[in-house]
């Protein structure tokens, strides 16, 4: 897999909008970026929830980007010497300097000349928003050269359930299959050797459906109007699901109640509801 070099920035910082669509005015395009990501520390045993002082919560230093260059109104600020370079959002870009995800939101609080060239800086950026797992960078990094053209990236090790949840968003902009649904007595075989959790059923059923980095939903609403495409009623397909007793026992077969996950029944029925004939194998 082709990795990023330091001649191709991997970070852009865009003025926050939130009317703006998709982003609004790129400030910088930047090298890299130190304390992006921030996992969230597993649950110990006998450890309450709350804290009994300030000192012992988890302070995560502020967002570093490296060897930006500025422009636009960012630009503008920081030749003028102005203290208040307002609210951006980072973006993390593929190889030809496409948008893949929104990464962090927050305020630019402080900048200094970069070490990796002159006229470059680097930048502090106070977040607002929750910080990405470490799996999404190795999701970004898939699909750095573009859409991957091999299977079950989204499955490899270390991306987990929080990885999946990213390699879904960027397929879903990425990775989606224009114009009609699939054709009426189309047959596609799902392998099922990686679905543990409902994101890894929507990531496999993408790639089924559309080849590696495929997406047809990440819900039941979204696969609805996936395979229905653009006609009022969904086509009637066939699903030959390979290796579908790693499904039955992650998901499970019991019905879900409240928050659970669907469960491997529960989704079969959902196929069955968009006229899908499931072929279990």
């Amino acid at each position: 897999m082709q990795q990023p070099t330091r001649a191709q920035p991997k970070y852009a910082l865009a003025a926050y909008d939130p009317e703006a669509a998709p982003y609004d005015e790129i400030w910088a395009l930047c090298a890299d970026a130190q304390h992006l990501f921030a996992d969230q520390p597993p649950d110990r045993p006998g450890v309450p929830e709350e804290r009994d002082s300030p000192s012992d919560a988890l302070t995560e230093p502020p967002v570093r980007l490296l060897g930006c260059s500025p422009r636009g109104a960012l630009k503008d600020g920081l030749e003028s010497g102005r203290s208040d370079l307002g609210h951006g959002r980072v973006l993390r870009l593929g190889r030809l300097g496409r948008p893949l995800q929104h990464a962090v939101e927050g305020e630019v609080v402080a900048w200094i000349p970069s070490a990796r060239g002159p006229g470059l800086v680097d930048l502090a950026l106070d977040p607002w928003t929750v910080r990405p797992p470490r799996a999404a960078e190795k999701v970004w990094d898939a699909w750095w050269s573009g859409r991957p053209t091999e299977p079950n990236l989204w499955a490899r090790d270390g991306t987990g359930i929080e990885g999946r949840s990213h390699w879904l968003a960027v397929a879903r902009a990425y990775g989606g299959q224009p114009g009609p649904g699939p054709a009426p007595g189309t047959t596609y075989h799902l392998d099922g050797r990686h679905i543990t959790d409902e994101p890894a059923f929507y990531c496999a059923l993408g790639e089924a459906v559309n080849g590696p980095g495929g997406y047809v939903g990440r819900s039941a609403e979204t696969l609805q109007d996936r395979l229905r495409g653009e006609a009022d009623a969904p086509p009637p397909i066939t699903l030959v699901w390979h290796a579908a007793h790693t499904a039955r026992t992650c998901l499970g077969v019991t019905p879900r109640t409240d928050a659970r996950p669907p469960s491997f029944e529960e989704l079969l029925a959902l196929l069955g509801q968009m006229d899908v004939e499931v072929v279990l194998a």
